[in-house]
């Protein structure tokens, strides 16, 4: 069987809402909204805005931490999925554009643990938030996180390539899935390019179609 390598999406495809921006609806001013608009129009990178928005947090960690927890749910299915991957010997990285805080609490908190991450971290301050990005190989300077990075390395190895996600940071990385599954605005922009993805609301959506996909060899 032609080897996999399961690569995913943090906020709005693990978690729900984004962590990001949930903190940022929180504790930020509206500024990071204007700036998430100028992403999507065009007029800034990703990379550009992300740690502008980032410094507009006013929170202490432990009252981010609290509001995390109470505000931001693991998708439904997520831990069984992990489990999944573990008993088929399917490789599962989560490739985020978010911060690693924001990661580890809620997916501790959800009981799931010693799952590979990539991500951006926070340095915190008090109540005072700094990006630290991600500093790996770049193929492209938009996104702060170049996920193509991580794909590319085990396209380069053999394996093809499943990918899950929601949003921006997922449009590069989705070209290149020979599996993609898509929601929120991945799934909006692949439909208007009519690029094929299956969508999926819960986890137990993407372990049910794998197993028909895998078994045939199937791409998508």
């Amino acid at each position: 069987m032609t080897p996999y390598s399961i690569c995913c999406d943090f906020d709005g495809t693990v978690c729900i809402p984004d962590a990001c921006d949930f903190l940022l609806q929180k504790f930020a001013t509206s500024e990071w909204k204007d700036l998430d608009r100028a992403v999507w129009d065009g007029e800034l990178t990703e990379r550009e805005a992300f740690p502008r928005q980032i410094e507009l947090l006013h929170v202490t960690w432990e009252e981010a931490r609290k509001a995390l927890l109470e505000g931001v749910i693991i998708r439904e299915g997520f831990a069984d999925f992990v489990e999944y991957c573990r008993r088929g010997s399917l490789p599962f990285t989560i490739l985020s554009g978010g911060l690693r805080q924001l990661i580890d609490e809620p997916l501790r908190h959800a009981g799931v643990q010693n799952v590979p991450v990539i991500s951006h971290i926070a340095a915190i301050d008090g109540d005072r938030w700094k990006a630290v990005l991600w500093n790996g190989k770049r193929y492209a300077e938009h996104c702060s996180h170049c996920k193509c990075s991580f794909v590319f390395s085990e396209k380069d190895a053999g394996k093809k390539i499943i990918y899950i996600g929601d949003g921006y940071t997922d449009l590069c990385p989705a070209q290149h899935a020979d599996i993609l599954f898509a929601t929120g605005n991945l799934a909006r922009e692949c439909a208007q390019s009519g690029r094929p993805f299956i969508p999926y609301e819960t986890f137990y959506d993407i372990e049910h179609a794998l197993d028909s996909l895998i078994q045939t060899e199937q791409d998508l």
